[in-house]
């Protein structure tokens, strides 16, 4: 499957991903992607948000909350096209490299993360 597209990285594709469940901000973000392990600052997560913005994948909206400006962000139609395409591509890479075996305790793992949500506080 060739592209002209750019390739995408696994922190936008996980930005996309989360954008595509409701609008997101910056902080909590961030947050998220700590607990998969991916460590960034500000500085470093939005200029992500602003590609993604200016390639038409995410749109965004400014709210005070607290006395200060958030800017929130969500998935546009281009972003779930782009999202589908590279969720593609991704599916393609894990088949071919990871066995069965290992497919099968990641999804465990997802459904313990899920389960765990899912726990009351």
């Amino acid at each position: 499957m060739r592209s002209n597209k750019p390739h995408f990285d696994f922190v936008e594709l996980h930005i996309l991903h989360h954008a595509s469940e409701g609008s997101l901000y910056g902080l909590w973000m961030i947050e998220e992607l700590a607990e998969h392990g991916y460590l960034l600052s500000a500085s470093q997560l939005y200029p992500k948000f602003h590609r993604l913005e200016r390639n038409g994948y995410l749109a965004r909206n400014e709210k005070i909350v607290d006395g200060k400006l958030r800017k929130y962000y969500r998935i546009t139609r281009e972003g779930r096209k782009h999202l589908r395409e590279r969720e593609g591509q991704l599916k393609e890479l894990i088949t071919e490299t990871l066995t069965s075996n290992e497919i099968a305790e990641a999804l465990r793992k997802r459904q313990r993360r899920e389960e765990e949500k899912r726990q009351p506080v």
